[in-house]
């Protein structure tokens, strides 16, 4: 039996794992996955009639900053060995009617192998002796054992919930939990790149919230554009996705004044971004902790990867 059950295999939960097994814990990573990486997900181009049949295009998050110093160093890490790139420090601004200037902010980092290859190489580089990763693993139940938990029959020391409120509520309440909202992201593979971004920021749409260039993000300049819907457009086509297409393409169009793409898919995400982040790094009630990217104040990356870590040390110290 190992000593912690880690639900959840994104950033926050690899982190909290890696935390954990430096203190010479052992530890069960449990993901619904097919494959690690949680909301830093990617899809793989297949049967688009195209050359980029086999590309990775970032569909979840759109890319990451790190302005913490723990995680600045594993960033630079991962610049270093060729995982991570710079991406941008300047975005666009723009409406329905179109694009209205730029706004420079911190650095964005993106990833040449899409950002999910990031989770995988943090998983990939835990100690097996200490942990073991399962997915896909759905977790059913947890419940209060005598000397800790019972994760679906198996009993550990404690649990650490490292995913989506409304999956982890299911087995753990948290009445404090947000409101999650949900996103439709966009993939348009154009014929020929007929426009000059990094990514824009939209506001005052009904339909787009946010447009970026993976070619450019990604740093192959292909001509592909990834855009997300805001909340209230994606809610009211989470039964049937591919319903939100239309409106998504012509809002991308008249933003960028680009014509229609070669080839393009849906992707929706029921639970893609909490509404606020708790001011917290993480929750430890007993066994049983809460980590991910609705912590430290701000959802992001770089707050998954904060939050996790800091559970995996809290627990840590609780359990020796």
């Amino acid at each position: 039996m190992a000593d912690v059950a880690v639900v959840g295999g994104g950033i926050s939960g690899v982190a909290c794992a890696a935390a954990l097994a430096e203190a010479g814990l052992t530890v069960d990573v449990l993901d619904k996955g097919h494959r690690l990486g949680g909301r830093l997900a990617a899809q793989t181009l297949r049967d688009t009639g195209t050359p980029y049949d086999g590309r990775i295009v970032d569909v979840g998050a759109s890319y990451f900053v790190a302005d913490d110093p723990g995680f600045a160093a594993v960033v630079d890490d991962w610049l270093e060995r060729g995982l991570a790139r710079r991406w941008t420090d300047t975005f666009h601004l723009a409406d329905a009617s179109g694009l209205h200037g730029t706004k420079t902010g911190p650095w964005r980092f993106a990833a040449p192998h899409g950002l999910r290859s990031l989770v995988e190489d943090l998983a990939a580089r835990l100690p097996s002796d200490l942990v073991a990763i399962a997915h896909p693993r759905d977790v059913q139940t947890v419940s209060d054992a005598d000397d800790g938990v019972i994760v679906d029959g198996v009993e550990y020391r404690a649990v650490a919930l490292c995913g989506p409120d409304p999956q982890m509520d299911r087995l753990v309440l948290d009445a404090t939990a947000p409101v999650w909202e949900p996103v439709i992201a966009l993939t348009a593979l154009m014929g020929e790149r007929t426009w000059d971004i990094d990514g824009a920021f939209v506001n005052d749409d009904p339909v787009l919230t946010f447009i970026a260039d993976d070619g450019q993000r990604r740093g192959d300049d292909a001509p592909i554009l990834v855009a997300h819907s805001g909340p209230v457009y994606a809610a009211g086509h989470l039964a049937n996705p591919a319903t939100a297409a239309p409106m998504m393409l012509a809002s991308l169009q008249r933003i960028l004044g680009i014509g229609n793409p070669d080839w393009f898919s849906v992707k929706r995400w029921t639970y893609a971004r909490p509404a606020f982040a708790r001011l917290e790094e993480y929750r430890l009630d007993g066994p049983v902790g809460r980590a991910g990217d609705a912590w430290c104040g701000e959802p992001r990356t770089q707050s998954a990867w904060i939050s996790g870590t800091a559970l995996g040390r809290a627990l840590a110290a609780s359990l020796s």
